[in-house]
């Protein structure tokens, strides 16, 4: 009689979505406006493998969602609520900066804003 063994080896699996979750305070600057905002934003893991979903994005109450590959989210084009959103944002340390735009779809008057913003975890 033979004895068999298998050899099984688990690597722990790594979710660059980890290090993200949680509440921030955001700090937002305006250039279209000239105008620094503070607010705050959580972020929460989707469904999705690589995706989170950052809730209050802009201040204003919408949920949008971002891919995340290493300490990179990119926020691609979509439109919520009213809104078309497009951005990246860069984690590191504990925080995240963020260079994203904002158009009002239903506003033809206003112009697009243009964005930069600094998120620090709570």
């Amino acid at each position: 009689m033979l004895a068999s063994c298998n050899l099984m080896i688990i690597e722990p699996v790594f979710d660059d979505r980890d290090r993200l979750i949680g509440s921030y305070s955001l700090e937002e600057y305006s250039q279209t406006y000239n105008e620094f905002t503070r607010f705050f934003i959580y972020i929460r893991k989707s469904g999705l493998n690589d995706q989170v979903v950052i809730e209050n994005f802009y201040n204003a109450g919408i949920n949008v969602r971002a891919s995340v590959a290493l300490d990179k989210m990119y926020i691609s084009q979509q439109i919520v609520n009213g809104y078309e959103i497009e951005g990246v944002g860069t984690f590191y340390g504990g925080e995240i900066s963020f260079s994203y735009r904002v158009r009002d779809i239903y506003s033809y008057y206003k112009p697009t804003d243009f964005c930069n913003g600094a998120a620090r975890l709570e």
